[in-house]
């Protein structure tokens, strides 16, 4: 500056007027860069970094993240040309500023496996036959394997099937089974695939699953409920499911992989053969049963998800039978204005319960519900300021392709809230899957499972079309890849030749032998074959739906 100043004094007013305009340029300069759209960091979304009005490029991908290695697929379904045909589709896959993937002759579909972690703008661009061009970009986060602080890989190694044997006392097991809905925990020990723990703490668990499902009982195991902080395998607690009302013992299982590979935060699931051994008598251990284990949603599942600074924040539980749907409908400012069931409010908090603070899901159900808004930009820009509606759409996305009505849309049940301390917005998680429902069953409108009388959230949500689109092209990707009758009959027969062998030991698994069973075993050989079957007439169905949103 002191140079420019004596430069001044020696040029006269010519050199004035030169740095002058100088100045002046750099100045129009950055009003410029001010001004200009930044290019969007597009997690899953439709927002468009788009060259020309007349074409629209619209790239999705499903997971947008995970541990590496991880294959993600990707779509351009939706991109469209006013007057013109797209004639080429190209793909930035890496990140490295070059559109070295050519997708044209598969109309815009690929995948890439992504061996290393990091970020990735993974840059989507189609050209038509009048030579215009437009690019959409979609952020990818790939972590490395270390990063979680559980080894999922080998703990729900989904791959065989291992063996949990849990010894007790014949006078805790009576008192267990003394008054079910009490769900006594008793102290056992517990032989999880090799590794013995004792003193753990041993219970029923579930609502209707454990009420109706006889002999055959969903279990949970607290590992530090007698000694404090054992884990196992840096898990404070065990689930294993029964499958109750599932004669093919598949469906959980395939729901949890569609969530999961829709890019949903969900946990991670395995099967087990599960023995009980009343050490006090002279009787062997009794089999049980084939169940699922799965991943509590928890402070761990959190930070691995979300990361560590976020573990903190808020955890709410949708448990329709026990508080009540968690419907997301706005009853007034404070949450005693909220209903209750059982004396408990339905918005059931996992975390930091002793705290009697709901502000948070107040305030999203007044977003949610209880505002007004001047236009339907309003009303988006409000919904993606509180809750993370991306995530939402993908789970319903699955929802849809699998008929399940025991969900949020249809009974307020079955899912997770979490409010991320980190982005300052809910996170949808889902919980206890499942199939079923009609073929037919409606695509963004609630007639597949209505009995729950409030969904403000679908419902605001699929009034607008943008959202709609963009659900679409999640099924649309998963019916590619997933949910179709190829990919779900070769998952199918792997699972049920995997687990098959298990079924008929000592006397059985309990589902399906001795008293109060549920099925014939007949049953369990043969309907698996009725899962490819059910993909493949739904899929055709919203396949046939999701053209007409286009």
């Amino acid at each position: 500056m002191n140079d420019v100043l004596n430069n001044l004094k020696k040029g006269g007013r010519y050199r004035i007027i030169e740095v002058s305009a100088i100045i002046l340029f750099l100045l129009v300069v950055a009003i410029i860069a001010i001004l200009a759209p930044k290019q969007a960091q597009v997690s899953g979304s439709l927002a468009q970094n788009t060259d020309s009005k007349d074409i629209e490029a619209i790239a999705t991908a499903m997971p947008i993240s995970g541990w590496a290695p991880k294959k993600i697929y990707f779509s351009a379904f939706g991109s469209h040309s006013d007057g013109a045909d797209i004639i080429k589709y190209e793909w930035d896959l890496d990140g490295n500023g070059r559109f070295d993937t050519d997708a044209t002759s598969t109309g815009g579909y690929t995948e890439y496996t992504y061996l290393n972690n990091g970020n990735y703008n993974v840059t989507l661009k189609v050209t038509d036959s009048n030579g215009k061009v437009a690019t959409d970009t979609i952020f990818i986060d790939i972590k490395h394997p270390a990063s979680s602080s559980v080894d999922y890989w080998e703990v729900f190694d989904d791959s065989k099937v291992r063996k949990v044997e849990v010894k007790l006392s014949q006078s805790d097991w009576d008192l267990m089974w003394s008054d079910i809905e009490a769900k006594i925990e008793v102290p056992a020990e517990a032989d999880i695939f090799g590794e013995t723990l004792e003193d753990v703490g041993f219970s029923f668990r579930g609502q209707f699953s454990m009420r109706e499902s006889g002999e055959k009982k969903p279990f949970k195991i607290n590992t530090d409920a007698y000694i404090p902080d054992q884990e196992y395998q840096n898990l404070k607690q065990l689930i294993f499911t029964n499958c109750i009302g599932d004669d093919s013992l598949l469906q959980e299982k395939i729901a949890y992989d569609l969530m999961q590979a829709a890019g949903v935060p969900a946990s991670h699931i395995c099967y087990v053969e599960l023995w009980i051994d009343i050490y006090d008598d002279s009787e062997p251990p009794e089999f049980y049963g084939i169940y699922t284990m799965i991943e509590r949603v928890d402070r761990k599942f959190l930070a691995n998800r979300f990361g560590r600074d976020a573990k903190g924040g808020n955890l709410y539980k949708a448990s329709h039978a026990q508080r009540g749907p968690m419907d997301l409908a706005y009853y007034g400012d404070n949450i005693e204005d909220y209903p209750t069931q059982n004396g408990q409010y339905a918005y059931g908090k996992e975390t930091n319960v002793e705290e009697d603070d709901y502000s948070d899901i107040v305030e999203l159900c007044y977003v949610i519900d209880g505002a007004d808004y001047s236009s339907e930009e309003g009303s988006i820009s409000a919904l993606e300021e509180v809750i993370n509606v991306d995530s939402f759409l993908r789970y319903m996305a699955v929802i849809f392709l699998t008929m399940n009505w025991d969900s949020y849309p249809g009974t307020g049940n079955n899912f997770f809230l979490f409010n991320d301390p980190v982005s300052e917005r809910f996170e949808w998680i889902p919980w206890d899957l499942n199939w079923g429902g009609e073929i037919q069953a409606p695509v963004f409108e609630r007639g597949f499972a209505d009995i729950s009388p409030n969904a403000p959230l679908f419902d605001k949500v699929f009034a607008i079309k943008r959202y709609r689109l963009q659900c679409a092209a999640y099924m649309d990707l998963l019916i590619k890849t997933e949910f179709n009758y190829e990919d779900i009959f070769t998952r199918a027969q792997g699972y049920h030749n995997m687990i098959a062998p298990y079924m008929r030991q000592g006397n059985g698994d309990k589902m399906f032998f001795g008293e109060g069973a549920w099925f014939d075993i007949g049953q369990f050989d043969e309907s698996w074959e009725m899962l490819p079957e059910m993909a493949k007439q739904r899929s055709e169905y919203v396949n046939s739906v999701i053209k007409g949103e286009l």
